[in-house]
């Protein structure tokens, strides 16, 4: 049910004092003192006068005008977030600026003037939506009215974290949906669940990977694996490190190097890491599933067995170590592994107590292969692979 939402309209207001020097003829540009008053102390910048254009630093305008502003170094892609809630796109250079998706053209690009960005009166005007422009060749006034109601106080909490090393600007708007759907969370906690997925359901909204064999490849309840996906590096494992019945075990490659040297240091110690599963067919995943379905019921069955494409085992990089059973946990071989999987690039995929990330029980017995430097890290913090990923792999373009 939407609440009523009581609005109190405030005034923002950018005024510019410009004292304009000479410049060459042939240049057809004129520097300009810039002075910016507006709810703090004034700030020097330069502004510029290019071809009849006034132009204005993009930065200093927008951040004095409530915006964070974003900045992509490789491409020169410029992000900006506006207390409106607008996300705003502009390449350093180009005519086009786009609010929320929709493209607007120019006739004049922005420039690039020793090291920063500056845009014409008429882009500010088109991405911040002023109420009013005024300006000539000695002054410049923009004014804004902004709402400030409780949808505007959630876009300003919001834009409140944009410093943090968690928020992505890319995820603007669903940190504000997600904000406005469940207020008795944090913005910390928003961020953190967007980032993770977890402000949709379970299965709901899912993205189709677009590189299967990568090795941090992640897959769960948000990401499938394309349809009939088949692992085309997979190595015949030896029987000596799988249950002795009868059954053909493959794993990746690299995944398999790494686990007969864990299986072989832990023999050293005189344990035994046999292996009961790893990789597994689509095909073999639905039956396995469908099984699941018939014996254990759906919510049960989701707990344990993961729909057809979202098995990581499928990828050929997890196994089931030892055992299926819970008690696993107690065992010499459980507290070996908690000791040093990581060292051998492997971790413990389904944690105790963080069943709400990753949307299975916690399986003492299955490990999943990620190599030494991810699996290090995930040790030593403490946390799932969903959040080191969200964190590390799938970190936002503008830091």
């Amino acid at each position: 049910m939407k609440k009523r939402l009581t609005s109190i309209i405030i005034c923002m207001a950018l005024v510019v004092s410009l004292g304009c020097v000479e410049a060459s003829a042939q240049e057809e540009r004129v520097q300009c003192g810039f002075a910016i008053a507006l709810n703090a102390e004034p700030t020097d910048e330069t502004s510029v006068i290019y071809n009849q254009t006034h132009y204005v630093p993009m930065r200093t305008v927008f951040e004095r005008m409530g915006a964070y502003v974003f900045y992509r170094e490789r491409d020169g892609m410029v992000l900006a977030l506006s207390r409106d809630g607008d996300m705003i796109y502009h390449m350093v250079g180009d005519t086009v600026v786009t609010v929320n998706g929709e493209q607007k053209v120019f006739e004049k690009s922005s420039v690039l003037e020793e090291g920063k960005t500056y845009i014409p009166i008429d882009m500010v005007s088109a991405a911040l939506n002023p109420d009013r422009i005024l300006y000539d060749d000695r002054q410049l006034n923009i004014q804004k009215y902004m709402f400030n109601n409780n949808y505007h106080k959630i876009i300003k909490d919001v834009l409140d974290a944009c410093g943090n090393d968690d928020f992505y600007p890319e995820r603007f708007q669903e940190y504000i949906d997600y904000h406005v759907e469940m207020p008795e969370y944090s913005i910390e906690e928003v961020v953190f669940r967007v980032n993770l997925g977890l402000d949709e359901p379970f299965y709901e909204n899912v993205a189709t990977i677009q590189d299967p064999y990568a090795l941090l490849v992640l897959v769960n309840k948000y990401f499938r694996l394309p349809e009939n996906f088949e692992q085309y590096n997979l190595v015949n494992m030896s029987r000596e490190y799988t249950v002795n019945d009868g059954k053909q075990y493959l794993l990746a490659g690299v995944a398999y190097e790494s686990y007969v040297q864990m299986a072989d240091a832990a023999k050293q110690d005189g344990l035994s890491m046999r292996v009961i599963s790893a990789y597994r067919t689509e095909a073999y995943q639905t039956n396995l599933y469908n099984n699941k379905l018939r014996t254990t019921g759906k919510v049960n069955a989701e707990r344990y067995s993961a729909r057809p494409g979202h098995s990581e085992h499928q990828t050929g990089l997890a196994v089931d170590i030892c055992s299926t059973n819970r008690a696993f946990e107690y065992t010499p071989e459980f507290q070996w592994l908690q000791e040093h999987a990581h060292e051998y690039g492997y971790i413990l995929r389904y944690q105790k107590g963080k069943e709400w990330i990753t949307g299975y029980a916690y399986e003492p017995w299955h490990y999943r292969y990620v190599g030494t430097d991810a699996a290090k890290r995930i040790h030593e913090e403490g946390v799932t692979y969903e959040e080191y990923y969200a964190k590390c792999v799938a970190a936002s373009e503008f830091r």
